[in-house]
């Protein structure tokens, strides 16, 4: 059969006497290519480039170490089986026909020509040798030829079916984000009504409140010194005090507020929330905190903080289903305009929280903080917690930070900037009872148990009290001739708000001072009138502090008695 393949080449190792020569000169006169080696290493490294047939006398071989040569022969590829022509000498003693044994084994496609040979004898060999060879190379073309066929039909088949695969990510995926627009929007919703039913439930449970501390504050100025019922009222008292706090987190929860940036004490603020972050995480989790006193205040809003470290240590929580370690660190750091990393140049406090969880991969870290994004699945989580935390640090000058790695965890940070001045001390937090001279103060209050107890606290402070239980009665009141000096009054009343009864007043006397005592935790939109508030429930403490500031011209008649 005609081809075009270069004519076969023939290897030839025969390093004693003439006879690598003579056969050289056979192979070339048969028209074959012949290349002389001259020892076995040799030989296998000419076997890498092209071999069709090999000639080897047998003293090249016998007693050197042929393993190299059977390791390439073993190595073949499947359509590949060499030929070996072995030239032996007229000898049958056991040793050289274990030998020659070892030979066939070790060579496989092996044929013994055995010297003195005729010249014809030789070039037979090696055209029969050198068919067999070609041979091998049709069956190497011919499954090439097939392989490259299944090739193509695969790449084929791929790639249509890589085009079905992709028309069905994307239904799948418009499909996926349907669902995902739906559930938000039902998450909103939720939220939402859950924010009205909490802002009622919490008017109620916060004028609850107030009629309790109230009293409670009564109580204390006449129990005496008996230091059991002084810890009973003490341990009545922080209770009361625990669920206005409770109250203010669910509200600030439920609310999207407008930030009520001050000086914090971030590290007073970090130990009082410790307890809390605690009983949240569960048992399974540690909590360490490494915080230091010198810390500095930061300028941001107290509740709202409380709220994104509470979301942050929950998304700790979930990323340690089987438990971990959740570390809360505060450290002091100057910022330079140099240092890349988008913070005007200052001094910032670095809240950090480091967990031990499963961690983020990059495409999930990318987009943590898109709103409505999660990988908690449906109905376990809005998307919008660490969206909430970056607002929060983006609106206090800050700045919100997240890295994470499979496997080993996830951080977030939170910068804020250091506040100007120094965050209100608890000695000034409980500073002496500021206690102005005999007042006449219109208390209004649809919530007769609320007004009672008020009424009470105002009386037991000094004042002369006038009572209205709803906005029409006040105006009534006033309309009669009264003529108070300070209106407190609640909000939400039937028929007519606190601010509305704070417009018609106003309009009657301008100066007139009027204090807003609300349950809720914010008035929704502006308010037509600019009015100080008294959040419920407070204490006589407050509310005292409160009257000396709208009143600040009267004379101090001194505390009265406890």
């Amino acid at each position: 059969m005609a081809t075009d393949a270069p004519s076969a080449n023939v290897l030839i190792l025969a390093p004693v006497g003439r006879d690598a020569g003579a056969c050289a000169k056979l192979v070339e006169q048969a028209g074959f290519s012949s290349r002389v080696c001259c020892s076995v290493p040799d030989l296998i490294a000419q076997l890498d480039f092209r071999a069709d047939v090999v000639l080897i006398a047998e003293e090249a071989l016998y007693g050197k170490a042929l393993d190299p040569l059977e390791a390439w022969v073993a190595a073949q590829p499947p359509w590949s089986d060499l030929p070996f022509i072995v030239l032996t000498n007229h000898n049958d003693s056991a040793r050289f026909t274990r030998f020659r044994g070892d030979l066939v084994r070790k060579l496989r496609n092996i044929a013994f020509l055995e010297r003195p040979m005729q010249a014809i004898s030789l070039k037979a060999a090696v055209l029969a040798a050198e068919r067999g060879r070609a041979r091998q190379y049709e069956a190497r073309a011919y499954l090439e030829t097939q392989q490259h066929a299944a090739e193509e039909l695969e790449r084929l088949v791929a790639q249509r079916t890589a085009a079905l695969e992709k028309a069905n990510d994307l239904l799948r995926a418009e499909s996926q984000q349907r669902e995902r627009a739906q559930a938000a929007l039902l998450q909103t919703q939720k939220l939402e009504t859950m924010g009205q039913l909490v802002g009622g439930v919490a008017h109620d449970f916060n004028n609850l409140l107030m009629a309790v501390i109230g009293n409670l504050d009564l109580l204390a100025k006449r129990i005496g010194a008996d230091a059991a019922n002084r810890r009973l009222l003490e341990g009545a008292m922080e209770g009361a005090r625990r669920g206005a706090t409770l109250t203010q987190r669910l509200l600030a929860f439920a609310r999207r507020q407008e930030l009520q940036s001050r000086p914090t004490d971030v590290v007073a603020l970090l130990e009082d929330m410790r307890g809390l972050i605690s009983r949240s995480l569960g048992p399974m989790i540690e909590v360490k905190v490494i915080a230091s006193r010198a810390t500095p205040a930061v300028t941001v809003d107290p509740n709202q903080l409380e709220m994104a470290l509470l979301n942050l240590a929950v998304n700790a929580r979930d990323a340690m289903p089987a438990g971990g370690v959740l570390t809360i660190a505060l450290d002091h750091q100057l910022v330079s305009a140099t240092d890349g990393l988008d913070l005007a140049p200052g001094a910032y406090v670095r809240l950090s929280l480091q967990d031990t969880g499963e961690g983020m991969d990059s495409v999930t870290l990318a987009r943590a903080v898109e709103p409505f994004f999660s990988t908690k699945g449906i109905g376990k989580g809005t998307g919008l917690g660490l969206s909430m935390v970056h607002g929060l640090a983006d609106q206090s000058g800050g700045a919100f930070r997240l890295e994470s790695q499979l496997g080993v965890g996830t951080k977030a940070e939170l910068w804020l900037p250091v506040a100007g001045r120094a965050a209100e001390t608890l000695a000034q937090a409980h500073a002496p009872r500021a206690v102005t001279s005999s007042a006449t103060i219109l208390l209004v209050d649809d919530d007769a148990l609320i007004a009672g107890s008020t009424v009470a606290l105002l009386e037991d402070l000094g004042h002369h009290v006038v009572e209205a239980h709803s906005g029409k009665e006040a105006l009534a009141i006033v309309e009669e001739g009264l003529s108070p000096d300070l209106v407190i009054t609640d909000h939400a009343m039937p028929g007519m708000t606190g601010v509305d009864l704070a417009l018609t007043l106003r309009s009657r006397d301008p100066q007139l001072p009027i204090l807003l005592a609300t349950g809720y935790a914010e008035l929704h939109g502006e308010l037509p009138i600019e009015l100080p508030r008294l959040a419920k429930p407070y204490t006589q403490e407050q509310l005292s502090l409160e009257i000396a500031r709208l009143l600040p011209d009267r004379v101090p008649i001194g505390p009265q008695a406890v």
